[in-house]
């Protein structure tokens, strides 16, 4: 068979190897005005054949969006697609007019740069798994996001590809809007138990119900080293039963963000939630619960569960449609600054910055509280404000030990205070009288153990000086033995110097004279 008939059937089946012969194996030969319906689609392709990066397909028609009408070959497109080196970006939301999307997937899969790819249509009759050599070969794909109707064959079918084709670079998957419903995305979560890697997980709107909360949590649970950090849940028909179950599988994940929004969820949900806030692997930032109404039970819910949590930063909900009432909120108040002690204050949550919806409907306490919460030393600026006598009896049992602690916290309130309104209420009140209120109540509260202490501090003063002295002593008799030494070393040496001179004189006029006359025999000698 020769290479003309070869090409001839190439063309017949409109395949990539049918643009490829009709290209002459120079895909550049080819005039984009030729083989497109307008100049922007012209402009587009001309562009992609040179270092296109970002391609939408739509039938809106703006700038860089390539809209597909009568006159425009798919399969063209997908062989510019395939030859590219440099596209990574590919959005797919319309086919138009167009024709030959098998030759167009084609392309695709013979691209190795996209690491992006928005499915938002269906493949036309065209099955998801024809895009598997794509999967298989593209090491550069990091996100795939569908947004259309996916049908329970439809899911299938990416699940199939998926399972079959593991794409280890993929870190975000997007189902929006897909109503994929509990069937459909049963199937999906099952596939997605080889990919660990996945970081976020956007699932919002899908109608996943209890089985697509089960078989989620399944997968989770599976993940031995979990990357997930994002995961959103919104509009899926999850009920208080959904998210127990689904709770217990995101245990073995680090998620920092979770959307809960538009569900089914009430007080009891949301308790069964208190195990994974107190659990030391919880890493979550954000927890968004907006239009679900679970009242002062999930309130209270919430409140217990966060208490010792050291992740949370934003919890959100709008208070008009939660049903809160003031008893949901004096919990919450409690668990940013519980007054009941000094020490049940100082164990009260100082991470959470957002309780609400911003401060909308939020209580002026509730929003004071974190207001502080986004102040260095939290803790400290809430005991000054919700204790302005502080009760000491608390701290007997350690008795004088902790004086000191005291007085060093005062001094260190003192150099901490805050620059604002706050800092300037504390200061009114005056930090120094309450630091000696403080000192007064422990010599109030503990009256033999501050004359013992003081008696056993004289005691200790005397016994220190007495070393001292002793020390002291010690130095000055080694001074004085090293100082006879050095005495008795110069008349030592004295004594010989007289014997070289002649002897010692018996008086100083003598000696003298001798001396001299023992000069001047030696010179005459």
């Amino acid at each position: 068979m020769d290479v003309e008939t070869n090409r001839q059937r190439a063309m017949e089946r409109r395949d990539f190897g049918y643009y490829e012969a009709r290209n002459r194996g120079c895909y550049r030969d080819v005039k984009s005005k030729d083989i497109t319906s307008c100049k922007g689609n012209a402009s587009i392709l001309q562009r992609l054949r040179a270092s296109l990066q970002v391609l939408d397909i739509s039938d809106h028609h703006v700038y860089n969006h390539f809209v597909v009408g009568e006159g425009d070959d798919l399969g063209w497109l997908g062989y510019f697609i395939g030859k590219s080196k440099y596209l990574y970006d590919l959005r797919i939301t319309s086919w138009g007019e167009g024709e030959n999307i098998e030759a167009f997937i084609e392309g695709i899969n013979r691209n190795q740069s996209i690491n992006s790819l928005h499915i938002g249509t269906d493949l036309r009759g065209v099955s998801f798994r024809n895009l598997r050599p794509f999967f298989r070969n593209n090491n550069n794909l990091y996100q795939l996001e569908f947004n259309f109707e996916v049908g329970l064959e439809c899911a299938e079918s990416i699940a199939f590809v998926l399972d079959e084709n593991r794409c280890q670079s993929l870190e975000s998957l997007r189902f929006e809007d897909c109503n994929l419903g509990e069937d459909g995305f049963a199937v999906i979560a099952t596939a997605l138990r080889t990919y660990p890697e996945l970081e976020e997980l956007h699932l919002q709107h899908n109608n996943i119900g209890l089985m697509g909360c089960t078989a989620l949590a399944d997968t989770l649970r599976g993940w031995e080293a979990s990357n997930l950090k994002h995961l959103d849940l919104d509009g899926n028909g999850i009920d208080d039963q959904g998210l127990q179950t689904l709770a217990a599988g995101i245990t073995n994940t680090k998620l920092e963000e979770l959307y809960l929004s538009d569900n089914l969820i009430t007080g009891a949900g949301l308790r069964s939630m208190s195990d994974y806030f107190q659990s030391e692997s919880c890493c979550l930032k954000t927890l968004n619960v907006l239009r679900n109404d679970f009242g002062d039970e999930g309130a209270v819910a919430l409140a217990d569960g966060l208490i010792g949590n050291k992740s949370l930063t934003s919890l959100c909900f709008h208070p008009h449609q939660s049903g809160i009432t003031r008893i949901g909120w004096a919990a919450f108040s409690r668990l940013l600054c519980d007054t009941s002690s000094i020490n049940s204050t100082y164990l009260s949550n100082h991470n959470i910055r957002t309780i609400g919806f911003g401060y909308d409907g939020a209580p002026l306490d509730i929003r004071h509280y974190l207001e502080m919460n986004k102040h260095p030393h939290p803790a400290m600026n809430k005991i000054l404000k919700s204790h302005p006598d502080l009760d000491i009896e608390p701290f007997f049992q350690w008795k004088l030990k902790l004086l000191p602690v005291v007085v060093n916290w005062f001094q260190s309130a003192g150099s901490r205070m805050l620059a604002n309104n706050l800092g300037e209420s504390i200061q009114r009140q005056s930090l120094q009288n309450r630091e000696l209120s403080a000192l007064y109540k422990f010599v109030r509260g503990m009256p033999d153990l501050t004359v013992m202490s003081y008696w056993q501090q004289f005691v200790m003063n005397a016994q220190a000086e007495r070393r001292r002295i002793d020390d002291e002593r010690r130095r000055l008799e080694d001074e004085r033995r090293r100082l006879d030494g050095e005495r008795c070393k110069l008349d030592y040496d004295e004594e010989a110097a007289w014997v070289r001179l002649g002897g010692r004189p018996r008086s100083e006029g003598e000696g003298s004279s001798n001396f001299v006359s023992g000069v001047k025999r030696r010179r005459q000698e």
